[in-house]
């Protein structure tokens, strides 16, 4: 998709639809690719508007300058800036003679709340994988090959622009460590996937894994993108929904299989994780399926309801 992109001639598109009947929670705004030799490409966050919406900008080639409040970065090919308005920054091309990339602009309830993860998370320029950024390139296409025609298909192309940063920055979900784990790590996640709902706490896998729980803690989040007690609650409630799903015991039973004496309090906390209560998760037919690794896919024969 980067080849199909870089060989077409710089330009952008603009997506307009009337608010007043389409507030969707993820909308394209537009999006191009540009090879910048201008020394006037710059551009000032707190003098766009008050309108908010978001910035993807992928650095192909040459390169390019970028302020966030105090902050300055040289972007460079690989580079990817995310950037919201209105905020205090700028970008520019300043004396570099070329900066190429393209670029994806976005709004709508979700992704502004998707932005402000990851830049709190890994600031305004990241390096995403060469799959990732395919990804955005198809999608940046799409929108110059006029496949934003409509609203649903705008949101579609936004949301997935989105959902794609999130799934490779955010911890959500699975983890995806991006080398194998250090033997430390190692034996402390095989503690606890051996016995998911065992009431294993993070001394303990810090014992498993042979440090002081301070360190475990700092070596554990550095790898797995999230921290050991983030790490056994996901675990937990995996268990849990995977309990809901394939026996008739009573939640409070299922609560203290899963290590929570309170089912009052369990309850609370399976609601925060998935969204919904453990009865309703039972019964609402919502979630027909077998339950794996924190999501729910189709089976071959699925419980009456």
């Amino acid at each position: 998709m980067l080849t199909a992109l870089r060989a077409r001639a710089p330009g952008g598109v603009s997506v307009v639809f009337p608010k007043d009947r389409y507030r969707l929670h993820a909308m394209v705004t537009s999006a191009g690719y540009d090879r910048c030799t201008d020394p006037g490409y710059d551009w000032h966050g707190l003098r766009r508007g008050d309108a908010p919406f978001v910035l993807l900008q992928h650095t192909l080639g040459g390169r390019g300058h970028l302020r966030v409040d105090r902050k300055r970065w040289e972007l460079r090919p690989g580079q990817t800036m995310l950037l919201r308005f209105p905020q205090d920054n700028r970008y520019w091309l300043g004396r570099n003679p070329e900066w190429e990339f393209f670029w994806i602009c976005l709004n709508g309830r979700e992704v502004l709340r998707v932005w402000r993860e990851v830049t709190a998370a890994h600031g305004p320029v990241v390096t995403l994988p060469e799959g990732a950024i395919e990804r955005l390139a198809d999608q940046c296409l799409s929108v110059l090959d006029g496949e934003a025609g409509s609203p649903a298909r705008a949101s579609a192309i936004a949301y997935a622009a989105a959902m794609g940063l999130a799934d490779e920055l955010l911890p959500w979900g699975e983890m995806h460590p991006a080398s194998p784990r250090p033997a430390a790590v190692e034996r402390a996640v095989s503690l606890c996937t051996a016995q998911p709902a065992e009431r294993i706490d993070v001394a303990r896998m810090a014992r498993a894994a042979g440090y002081s729980r301070y360190h475990f803690s700092r070596l554990f989040a550095a790898h797995e993108g999230t921290t050991p007690a983030r790490y056994l609650l996901r675990l937990r409630m995996e268990e849990a929904a995977r309990l809901l799903h394939v026996e008739e015991a009573p939640v409070k039973v299922i609560a203290q299989r899963c290590g929570f004496d309170d089912a009052n309090y369990f309850a609370k906390v399976f609601r925060r994780f998935y969204g919904i209560g453990p009865k309703d998760f039972r019964r609402s037919g919502m979630y027909t399926g077998t339950v794996q690794a924190g999501r729910v896919e189709d089976a071959a024969v699925a419980r009456e309801a």
